[in-house]
């Protein structure tokens, strides 16, 4: 009730006391679903991956993975803050965690219990010009937070969104690219409107450059789109036509500076897109010796100090020194459990919520509770066949009844009269326990919670039936 008072936000349980799955992480050179480069600071890069976060402080040269804290690995979105170079957000497939240390300790998780009742987040973005206003794009649409991602709104519930971009130019105008078409909102999320849904059919990203008119680009499943006049007008590059666009890249610092992906190739343009150039395919080496057929297509891309380029690809990570003339593939798996069970730590607070909502012991949780409601339902059916007998025993020998046995009737069918009332509390008492938790399960384990609420469902059923039996037997018993 006062964790302030005991410091328990503070307080930690050391790695050898918990389970291997909350740090243990294999198979690191996987898929690459995140790639963030602050530009504020000169030699950072951090990935995200279906298992976990990764950062470089050396330009790329060695890797750590920081994944002290996260409940879930499945990293989507990374976002930094734009005043405070150490606070960083990552969306995942089970809500955001924030850090305060560029990465080192995950130390806050906003999900269901913030309001973030979408908790499967594609995207982040924070405000630029105000860092404690947060939106982010979910499967269930876009949420916005006012208070550093404390508590949520829902502002947009109609379609899954996959991506959120701010005009350069206007910050009250939102874009935002969803599964059906691109929105926009120009009054910073109140209202939004569908916008050249009969040009940019089926979009993957959108970029938006500080010009004046508004350079748009936006990679799509069937090509390149790009309007130079804050979208009134957009044509179709002829380099991309009938390629899906997947990843995309614009120099802040040089805006005629670009980088598009499409399938196991990067293009780039050094003119704003009139004139492209191919880049060295990035596993040239690895499938030219090896012959191996592993799909590499782009996924991200960016930048670093204007000549170091990351390629995020379908299965790993790769990195050019010399603007996309050479590449290597960078090996995650040596970043992964770097620590030993004494440096792993875990959040209490996190450690009890887990506990309390099942997570902590897996599917073993769902199957002990299995078990005690088939436990219940035996013990349900064998009042009724006791009170079945009871009956049929009375109205087979209703003459040779004596007083001694008839007193032990109504005894017996009092006792299990209570006990029944006893087991009916108890499985209300479960069923508004499930109630509660249904926020917080994932969604696999959602299935077995059903699959228990309609066993009490039955279970109370037969309960009311059997203590209506046992009202009867205890008329006939008194007669």
């Amino acid at each position: 009730m006062h964790p302030e008072e005991f410091r328990i936000q503070e307080a930690q349980i050391s790695g050898k006391y918990l389970p291997d799955k909350y740090f243990n992480v294999q198979r690191a050179s996987r898929r690459i679903q995140a790639l963030f480069i602050p530009s504020h600071t000169g030699q950072s890069v951090f990935v995200g991956t279906d298992i976990g976060i990764y950062r470089s402080q050396d330009s790329g040269k060695s890797w750590k993975q920081i994944n002290q804290g996260l409940f879930n690995q499945d990293i989507r979105t990374i976002s930094i803050h734009p005043n405070y170079s150490k606070t960083i957000y990552v969306g995942t497939g089970r809500g955001i965690f924030k850090s305060e240390d560029e990465g080192d300790n995950w130390i806050e998780w906003f999900d269901e219990t913030s309001g973030l009742t979408h908790p499967q987040v594609n995207d982040i973005f924070i405000h630029p010009k105000e860092p404690d206003t947060i939106f982010a794009a979910t499967e269930g649409g876009i949420f916005k937070s006012q208070d550093a991602g404390d508590s949520w709104e829902e502002i947009y519930q109609n379609n899954s969104v996959l991506q959120i971009e701010f005009s350069a130019k206007n910050p009250d105008v939102i874009y935002a690219v969803t599964a059906k078409g691109i929105i926009r909102s120009k009054n910073g999320g109140k209202n939004w409107e569908e916008v050249w849904s009969d040009v940019v059919t089926n979009p993957i990203s959108l970029l938006a450059l500080n010009t004046d008119p508004e350079f748009l680009y936006s990679g799509t499943q069937k090509g390149l789109f790009k309007s130079f006049n804050g979208g009134r007008n957009w044509v179709t590059d002829s380099k991309y036509e009938g390629l899906p666009v997947t990843a995309g890249y614009v120099n802040p610092n040089n805006l005629s500076q670009l980088l598009f992906g499409t399938g196991e190739k990067i293009f780039s343009s050094k003119d704003g897109g009139d004139s492209w150039t191919p880049l060295t395919t990035l596993i040239h080496d690895l499938n030219g010796d090896s012959g191996t057929s592993v799909n590499h297509n782009i996924t991200q891309v960016g930048v670093l100090a204007s000549k170091i380029i990351f390629a995020g690809t379908t299965s790993g990570l790769f990195i050019s020194n010399d603007e996309g003339i050479n590449w290597a593939n960078i090996n995650l798996s040596g970043a992964a459990n770097q620590l030993s069970p004494d440096e792993m730590k875990m959040d209490v607070v996190k450690i009890i919520t887990e506990i309390h909502t099942g997570r902590f012991f897996g599917s073993y949780f769902f199957m002990l509770v299995d078990i005690a409601t088939m436990g219940l339902i035996f013990l349900s059916f064998s009042g009724v066949l006791i009170a079945y007998y009871r009956s049929w025993i009375k109205k087979k020998k209703p003459l040779e009844l004596e007083t001694d046995t008839a007193i032990e009737i109504h005894e017996t069918t009092d006792e299990l009269a209570s006990e029944s009332e006893e087991i009916h509390d108890m499985i209300e008492h479960i069923s508004e326990h499930i109630e509660k938790c249904r926020l917080v399960y994932m969604d696999e384990e959602k299935k077995e919670i059903v699959e228990v609420s309609r066993h009490l469902t039955i279970l109370d059923k037969k309960m009311h039936q059997m203590m209506e039996r046992l009202k009867e037997l205890d008329k006939t018993s008194g007669n």
